[in-house]
C-alpha cells in the first residue's frame, strides 16, 4: 500500500507557549518533510512572590506574544494554513464564558496548593489515584489541586468560571472560540483516567469534591482541530486565511514526538528552565515518584522526571555568584570550565536540587548547598549543581530501568544545554550517546499539522 500523500506546500504555524517565553516557527512541507521557514521567540516575566511559594503569569503576555511573534513574520504567517500548540502544563486558567482569564495561569513550579494536594491523597487514596490517573496530585503540577485553592481561597473566582484549561485551551480559545485540551495536558489534573487514556474525565473523582464534569473542556486527540480562526481575528494577526488551530499537547510530550521517541525504551532529556526526562512505555507504570503523561501516539505512555529548576538553577547561580560575566561568557566559557575542571575530581561540595521546589513531594522542599569550605570555589559550586542535576535524572533512569529496557541513546534538547553539559550527563547522568535536537517542541506541533493534513487529504 503507497504511502499517503500530503498537500504540498502547506504552510504550519507552531506555537511553544513556554513557561518563560514563547517560541514561533512557521514550517512547510516540502517532498513529505517538514521544514522550518522562519523562527520568533519572545521572553516574558513570571510572577513569583510569597516567599517562593507562588508561581503565575497572566495570560496576556501570551497573547501579547503572540501577536508580536505575527507581526514579526508577517511575511510568511499571511499564508498559514494551520496552527499548532505545544504548551507549558498545567498553566492552570479559569475562564469565563467568553474564554477571558479570571485569574493569572497558575503554573507547574507552584507551591501554594499543598494543602488541597494531601486532601485529594487522603479522600481518594493513594493507590486508587495511582491505578485511575497514574500520577499523585502535588502543588502546581495537578490541576485539581489548583482548582481547589481557587475553590477554597476564591469562591468568588469559582463561581464565575465557565471553564478550566490549561495554557493551550485559552490560547484555541482566544483564537477559535471553542474550548478543548488533549490528554498530554490532561494527564496531570488528576481528573483524567490516564491509564485507561481514553479521552474521558474520571466523573467519580469530580463529584467526589462537588465538580461538575461542566467545568472542563472537551478532550480531543492532539492532532485534532479545534476550529479555525475567527475572520476578524485573522485578519488582525495578518493571515490572509482562517487557519485551523490544533490543540497540540504538553511541550516536552512533543519534543519527544519531534524525535521519534514512540518505542519502549526511548529517551529524550529536555533543557529549558526545567529539566524533564521521559522514557516511552508500552504500558503505564505509575509511581509517586513521578509523573505518566499520555503519549500523542495510540497506547503508548511516557514518564515524565522533571526538576522544576534545571536551566534556571544555573540562571541563579550565574546572576548570583557571576553578575560581571554577561550570559554569553557564562555559558560559553565560564560552565565549561567549571565542568572540565571537575569531571575527574572529587569534590565534598553537594547540591540538593530544589530550588523551586518538587512536583513529587508535598512538602515545600527547598535547595541546599552541603559541604562548603574556605577553600570552596564557585567554580567547584558550580560543578556541584550541574551533578546534582545530573544525579537527580540518573535516579529515574534507573529506577525505570529495572522494568523497561532502555536505549543506549539520550536525545537532548532545550535551549539551556550545551556540550559541556551533555559531557557531565555523560559523566553523571548515564554513559551511553547523546543526540542534540534543537527546537523540538515547535517541531513536534509542526509535525502534528503534517498529521492533521494527512487525515483530511487522505481519510
Amino acid at each position: 500500500m503507497s504511502k499517503p500523500q500530503t498537500t504540498k506546500n502547506t504552510t504550519i504555524l507552531a506555537v511553544d507557549i513556554g513557561t518563560t517565553g514563547m517560541k514561533m516557527g512557521v514550517f512547510q512541507i516540502f517532498d513529505e518533510a517538514v521544514e522550518p521557514v522562519r523562527q520568533f521567540s519572545q521572553e516574558y516575566e513570571v510572577n513569583i512572590y510569597n516567599n517562593g511559594l507562588f508561581g503565575d503569569i497572566e495570560q496576556d503576555k501570551w497573547k501579547q506574544a503572540f501577536v508580536a511573534g505575527c507581526k514579526a513574520m508577517e511575511d510568511v504567517t499571511a499564508d498559514v494554513d494551520v496552527i499548532s500548540l505545544s504548551g507549558t502544563t498545567p498553566g492552570l486558567t479559569a475562564m469565563d464564558k467568553n474564554g477571558e482569564a479570571l485569574y493569572p495561569a497558575i503554573l507547574m513550579l507552584d507551591q501554594r496548593s499543598c494543602d488541597q494536594a494531601r486532601f485529594i491523597i487522603d479522600t481518594i487514596g493513594k493507590e486508587h489515584l495511582l491505578k485511575i490517573t497514574a500520577n499523585m496530585p502535588v502543588a502546581g503540577g495537578c490541576s485539581l489541586a489548583s482548582i481547589l485553592w481557587i475553590k477554597d481561597n476564591h469562591p468568588d473566582i469559582f463561581q464565575k468560571t465557565y471553564k478550566f484549561g490549561h495554557s493551550n485551551t485559552y490560547i484555541a480559545r482566544w483564537l477559535t472560540g471553542a474550548f478543548a485540551i488533549d490528554p498530554s495536558s490532561a494527564s496531570l489534573t488528576a481528573l483524567y483516567n490516564t491509564v485507561a487514556n481514553n479521552l474521558t474525565w474520571n466523573e467519580d473523582i469530580a463529584t467526589t469534591f462537588d465538580m461538575s464534569l461542566g467545568l472542563l473542556p472537551d478532550i480531543i486527540q492532539a492532532y485534532e482541530s479545534v476550529g479555525q480562526v475567527s475572520g476578524s481575528l485573522a485578519k488582525q494577526l495578518g493571515f490572509k486565511k482562517e487557519p485551523a488551530v490544533l490543540i497540540g499537547g504538553n511541550d516536552a510530550v512533543l519534543a519527544a514526538y519531534s524525535v521519534g521517541i514512540n518505542e519502549p525504551g526511548d529517551i529524550i532529556n529536555v533543557n529549558g528552565t526545567c529539566e524533564i526526562s521521559l522514557v516511552c512505555l508500552d504500558r503505564c507504570l505509575p509511581s509517586t515518584d513521578y509523573n505518566i503523561r499520555a503519549h500523542v501516539l495510540a497506547d503508548r505512555w511516557l514518564t515524565l522526571h522533571v526538576m522544576n529548576a534545571g536551566g534556571k538553577a544555573l540562571d541563579w547561580f550565574r546572576e548570583l555568584f557571576c553578575s560581571e560575566l554577561s550570559a554569553e561568557q557564562f555559558y560559553d566559557d565560564f560552565l565549561p570550565s567549571a565542568i572540565e575542571s571537575w569531571l575527574q575530581q572529587q569534590s565534598g561540595v553537594t547540591y540538593v536540587p530544589y530550588l523551586m521546589g518538587s512536583r513529587y513531594s508535598l512538602e515545600p522542599l527547598k535547595a541546599q548547598l552541603l559541604g562548603l569550605t574556605q577553600q570552596t570555589s564557585r567554580e567547584e559550586i558550580l560543578a556541584a549543581i550541574v551533578r546534582g542535576l545530573c544525579e537527580y535524572q540518573k535516579a529515574h533512569l534507573d529506577d525505570i530501568g529495572k522494568n523497561v529496557s532502555l536505549q543506549n541513546v539520550i536525545h537532548v534538547t532545550g535551549g539551556a544545554t550545551n556540550p559541556a553539559l551533555i559531557r557531565a550527563k555523560s559523566k553523571w547522568m548515564r554513559d551511553c550517546e547523546y543526540v542534540y535536537e534543537q527546537q523540538s517542541s515547535m517541531k513536534g506541533a509542526a509535525l502534528l499539522g503534517v498529521k492533521y493534513i494527512e487525515n483530511r487529504t487522505n481519510p
